[in-house]
């Protein structure tokens, strides 16, 4: 009988920090096994209350893997990798839950969590949803909103000041796991060679190995053709009988290549108000300065506004 492979190391989020580039970078590494799902939410399915009850999030859900064999399947091709490794980025948003489940399953796993300014971060799950047509009021609007939707079990997506309050699951992850590496979204994107240089020796993998940081995933804001978008994302009659054709001509990995820097060319950033920007600096000044102390990081950057 196989032996059952499972990760050795897990992205344990946070949700729009760069966990969908990170994948997709570590994937590149000859050493590296990333499950092709990127976000299976094993963990987290394992008390999360369904349904989930905000708009789309019935397609959401669809992504949940909630039975421990099919988790398994995803890693059945490691091989030899030294690094398996999965993407859920809800995970370290809801420590509580996850932190014994890992446990459970995978013991002591490495862990890297993915942290990004968090005005950025709260502003960038909203053009997400809004990208995704799931989105439709006014972001002042939906923070108001934001206490009524957590409490009627509408997906973290939408959990937009909470998501982004960091201390209390990097200190609980800390405190639970042996090796966690706290990565900074800004140093992935301006020093990405130099970043993921670290991210391999601390996954034990070869170090010089080089790889296309050239493209960035599941980028947010308007599209400025709907439809091109929806034939990208969604399928759609057209893409389902043009899929078989290209997948002829075109690898797994070009294609999604491919279609992301489509799908960044086809989408305009949103602005956020100056005086917005700085009501939510102040929400998360407290949490930032506890953050700084328990990383002994300087992150007064992330509240300059």
């Amino acid at each position: 009988m196989n032996k059952t492979i499972l990760p050795n190391f897990l992205i344990a989020g946070t949700a729009k920090c760069g966990t969908s580039s990170l994948h997709n970078y570590l994937a590149q590494h000859p050493q590296i096994f990333m499950s092709k799902a990127k976000e299976p939410r094993f963990i987290t399915s394992q008390f999360t209350p369904f349904p989930l009850n905000g708009p789309g999030d019935h397609k959401v859900e669809r992504w949940y893997i909630k039975r421990y064999d099919d988790y398994a399947k995803l890693f059945e091709n490691a091989n030899n990798a030294i690094a398996i490794g999965e993407s859920s980025a809800d995970t370290s948003y809801f420590y509580k839950g996850s932190i014994p489940v890992i446990k459970k399953y995978l013991g002591d796993p490495k862990i890297i969590i993915m942290l990004r300014n968090p005005v950025k971060r709260a502003f960038s799950a909203y053009q997400h949803l809004v990208r995704d047509n799931r989105e439709t009021i006014p972001f002042a609007e939906a923070l108001e909103k934001e206490p009524e939707r957590i409490k009627n079990n509408w997906e973290l997506i939408y959990h937009y000041t909470a998501v982004s309050k960091y201390y209390e699951p990097v200190k609980a992850f800390q405190e639970n796991f042996s090796h966690v590496k706290i990565v900074l979204n800004e140093d992935l994107e301006k020093r990405p060679n130099e970043t993921l240089k670290e991210i391999f020796e601390f996954l034990g993998v070869d170090p010089t190995v080089a790889v296309d940081t050239g493209v960035r995933h599941n980028m947010s804001g308007v599209p400025k053709s709907r439809w091109l978008h929806e034939f990208l994302f969604e399928g759609n009659t057209v893409r389902q009988v043009v899929r078989p054709l290209v997948r002829l001509f075109l690898s797994h990995e070009k294609r999604k290549k491919i279609s992301q820097k489509i799908l960044a060319g086809n989408l305009t950033p949103m602005e956020i108000d100056p005086e917005m920007k700085k009501k939510l600096a102040a929400v998360f000044k407290d949490d930032v300065q506890k953050l700084e102390g328990l990383l002994q990081k300087d992150l007064s950057g992330w509240l300059r506004v």
